[in-house]
């Protein structure tokens, strides 16, 4: 995995549901080489063959690589565990130069800064997706560590695919409680999500001077500034220059 590395431009990118094109698309636009593409989740791997994911790929890594460029993604809910596993998926990932799947609770130099990674979070129509054979993983959950965020020093920034509960939003969408009528267990799962998130925040702040939380996951843009650390959620498809 490409890391230390020093970048002409660094992008975050919010969720983008398998419209991996958006990347190549942004390329042509901006005409800069050696830039670097951080996807916070929802990246969209896992929902076809591992051929026909590894096909798709491997047009964007020929992009990338054309650019010097290079994509790194953290697990969301809408992804596949095993392609952000170290012991998975080896023979796939081999083959992709410059696209990583970080693994949780990776930490990466970027532009000079130490950048902790933590993916996961619960879909709300994890029920639906089920019943109709979707595309849904029971692993897709944050895995939360508290004990390993305690040793976390020297970290700048965090990419989480999640939001602790004091970033917005702080209360559930229509669209959360429509799920809710068949998953009694639906609104409980989120509110603990978001507050255990909360607190694994907290325990690495403790330690850290951050100086930004950046999260996807909710499909709006969103800036909360909390002990002086910008909170800033990414809309689907948004790029964010940081």
């Amino acid at each position: 995995m490409k890391n230390n590395a020093i970048f002409n431009r660094t992008y975050l990118l919010g969720d983008i549901h398998g419209n991996w094109y958006v990347i190549q698309d942004h390329l042509n636009k901006i005409l800069v080489d050696n830039v670097a593409y951080i996807q916070v989740g929802d990246f969209g791997i896992g929902f076809y063959s591992n051929e026909e994911d590894l096909r798709r790929l491997k047009i964007l890594n020929e992009k990338l690589l054309e650019h010097n460029s290079f994509l790194y993604v953290i697990r969301g809910n809408h992804d596949r565990k095993d392609w952000f596993m170290i012991d998975k998926m080896l023979d796939e990932k081999n083959q992709l130069s410059n696209i990583f799947f970080v693994p949780d609770y990776t930490v990466l130099n970027i532009d000079n800064e130490n950048i902790l990674f933590i993916p996961g979070a619960i879909s709300i129509d994890r029920i639906y997706r089920d019943k109709n054979k979707m595309g849904w993983w029971a692993d897709e959950v944050v895995d939360f560590d508290f004990e390993k965020a305690a040793d976390f020093i020297d970290i700048d920034r965090i990419i989480s695919h999640t939001a602790p509960d004091f970033c917005q939003p702080t209360s559930f969408s229509d669209l959360v409680y429509n799920y809710a009528l068949s998953d009694k267990h639906l609104l409980d799962d989120l509110s603990n999500e978001r507050a255990n998130m909360s607190k694994l925040v907290s325990i690495i702040m403790k330690n850290n001077k951050l100086k930004s939380l950046h999260y996807g996951h909710f499909h709006q843009s969103y800036y909360f500034r909390h002990n002086d650390c910008d909170f800033i959620g990414l809309g689907v498809n948004e790029f964010y220059n940081l």
